[in-house]
């Protein structure tokens, strides 16, 4: 009877093992791959917010933190256009905003490695 029971447990062991593998190689894959969707659709919502704030002012914000904040430009008010700036996912950069010499265009990223998110 111990011996029976001994290779019940050895074989739910092995099984455990498996299936702590199985949910290993998961996080390695999935994890990241979340991470870089979030990334992208935090990028996509301060892109709009910009959009919005440029629809809104007739021109670009100077920084990421005017898009949080109500303001009154050339006598227009408007915003927040933003309650915050996310937070990026563990392991990747800050959000940068970078506005073109036309003064017309943007664009926001963040990076990880290799990986690298843009909007728009």
């Amino acid at each position: 009877m111990r011996s029976a029971v001994a290779a019940i447990c050895l074989a739910l062991a092995i099984a455990g093992v498996a299936s702590c593998q199985r949910e290993q190689k998961a996080l390695e894959r999935d994890l990241p791959a979340a991470r870089e969707t979030k990334a992208r659709s935090d990028a996509q919502q301060i892109a709009s917010a910009v959009r919005l704030y440029q629809a809104t002012f007739g021109a670009l914000p100077e920084s990421l933190e005017a898009l949080t904040r109500a303001q009154t430009v050339g006598g227009i008010a408007g915003g927040p256009f933003l309650r915050a700036v996310p937070t990026p996912p563990a392991g990747w950069s800050p959000y940068q905003y970078t506005r073109q010499p036309d003064g017309a265009r943007f664009t926001v990223s963040s990076s990880a490695g290799a990986l690298t998110v843009t909007a728009p």
